[in-house]
């Protein structure tokens, strides 16, 4: 099942971007009072990622590292029209984007603070309110700040409260597109997928394309052929080309828990 996937654009530019004909059939968005289901929700997601969905992220061409991190609630319906699932609704999401990070591992808010207070890292953050017509929010948005470990307290308590104002008013509720399956990334086939991570573990190890396929050791095309598709759009078309360091540190982010349990790039 493809995966639900965040946007911050209407039914149509997510048509758009997914590369649908134009007239494609548009889903009718439910009345508030059909908005059944409740979630809170967080995604860690690349910078560029973010932009393509239609979040405001910045520069994605900067130099140095960076990832954003999106939290929120959302009281929300699916609707299904076309084989594809559009979620409509009312929702609060913080977008905290982070900058020069050091390390690797799964952000939260907790971790971003600690990283700018004690490794320098750099944090910009924006509110986002959708499917909502009130114009009485300004009290409660925060006092945006450095953020610390303590400013972190304080910017969830401002969170908390306009989570709490905007959920518990129905009457100035517009149910817009919060999410859909149209944009999910398609479900690789096993060989795929097994070629992918294998190519990711070779870039993190510095191994050429050249040295990667000849120490695969499977003859399997699925597998060698995805394996240099990943390569090729991540290192170029030189089989005998070596991962940079930036390559190398890219591709070990990406690779997170997936693991293979042979050592194919040694030697």
């Amino acid at each position: 099942m493809p995966a639900m996937v965040p946007v911050d654009m209407s039914v149509e530019d997510v048509h758009a971007a997914a590369g649908l004909a134009p007239g494609t059939d548009v889903p009718a968005a439910p009345e508030v009072n059909d908005l059944d289901n409740w979630s809170q929700e967080a995604y860690s997601l690349s910078v560029s990622t973010a932009s393509d969905l239609g979040f405001p992220v910045g520069n994605i061409t900067a130099s140095f590292k960076r990832e954003a991190l999106m939290f929120g609630s959302s009281r929300w319906k699916d609707v299904v029209n076309g084989g594809h699932t559009y979620r409509f609704g009312v929702a609060l999401r913080a977008i905290v984007v982070v900058s020069d990070i050091l390390g690797s591992g799964a952000l939260t808010l907790p971790v971003v603070a600690a990283k700018v207070e004690l490794e320098g890292a750099r944090a910009s953050a924006q509110l986002l309110v959708r499917g909502y017509k009130c114009n009485a929010l300004g009290d409660l948005l925060p006092a945006w700040q450095s953020f610390g470990v303590d400013a972190y307290g304080q910017y969830m308590k401002s969170v908390s409260d306009l989570q709490k104002e905007i959920m518990g008013d129905a009457q100035n509720v517009v149910p817009e597109l919060l999410a859909t399956t149209v944009v999910a990334r398609p479900v690789p086939a096993a060989g795929e997928a097994v070629g992918s991570v294998y190519a990711l573990h070779a870039i993190a190890e510095g191994a050429t394309l050249a040295h990667a396929l000849d120490k695969l050791g499977i003859n399997d095309s699925a597998i060698s052929g995805a394996a240099k598709v990943l390569y090729q759009s991540r290192i170029g078309d030189d089989e005998r080309a070596v991962p940079d360091t930036q390559q190398r540190q890219d591709a070990l982010d990406e690779l997170q828990s997936f693991h293979i349990s042979r050592n194919w790039f040694k030697g």
